[in-house]
């Protein structure tokens, strides 16, 4: 009984909304399974590599992040990006604390209070301090975050092929499908196009 109903539902679907819903379902109302099955295994491959790509970003940044813990010293307690992206551009705390230094120094050159509130609110103390042991280890760290953003970059293209998707699918069941929806309409007076929805 339920199976019935379910069946009926999706034959009464409009293919247009079961396009926008699932790529290649509005093909499958219309009984075009080549069609079909296209569209799904073109879907079903846009999310595997958004989530293949999210998986493999976030892992490889963890990995960088615990190197980064073993050769530099960082502080595994954090989990900011600003503070991983510090021990990726500088040797140490102390040559990035020295920019910040500057910084302030320019900001507010009149006012050493306000000077050394910002050291304190940019620059890295105590805990988070680190230096890196190599620049071959640094280099190596930079690699592996320069990785781990492209792979999140590629995720972020992901839901975009989606859309793409979805519109291509719609396209083909209003004007590319079976039942002839657009034709030429060459009838004696009648001269035009004719388009069926």
């Amino acid at each position: 009984m339920i199976v019935s109903i379910s069946l009926i539902c999706f034959q009464a679907m409009n293919p247009v909304l079961a396009s926008a819903i699932m790529p290649g379902l509005g093909e499958l109302i219309q009984g075009e399974k080549t069609k079909a099955h296209t569209f799904f295994v073109v879907e079903g491959s846009i999310w595997l590599s958004y989530f293949g790509f999210n998986y493999f970003g976030h892992k490889i940044d963890q990995s960088a992040r615990a190197y980064a813990v073993e050769h530099a010293g960082a502080n595994q307690l954090r989990s900011d990006e600003e503070y991983y992206n510090a021990v990726e551009d500088y040797l140490s705390a102390s040559a990035h604390n020295l920019e910040v230094e500057r910084n302030a120094s320019l900001l507010y050159p009149d006012d050493p209070v306000s000077q050394q509130e910002y050291i304190e609110e940019f620059g890295y103390f105590g805990d988070d301090v680190w230096e890196w042991d190599t620049l071959t280890s640094r280099t190596y760290y930079w690699n592996r975050r320069k990785d781990a953003r492209e792979n999140l970059r590629r995720a972020g293209f992901m839901p975009g092929f989606a859309v793409i998707n979805r519109i291509i699918s719609i396209i083909d069941v209003l004007v590319f499908s079976e039942q002839d929806r657009i034709r030429f309409d060459s009838r004696p007076g009648k001269i035009g196009v004719y388009f069926k929805f």
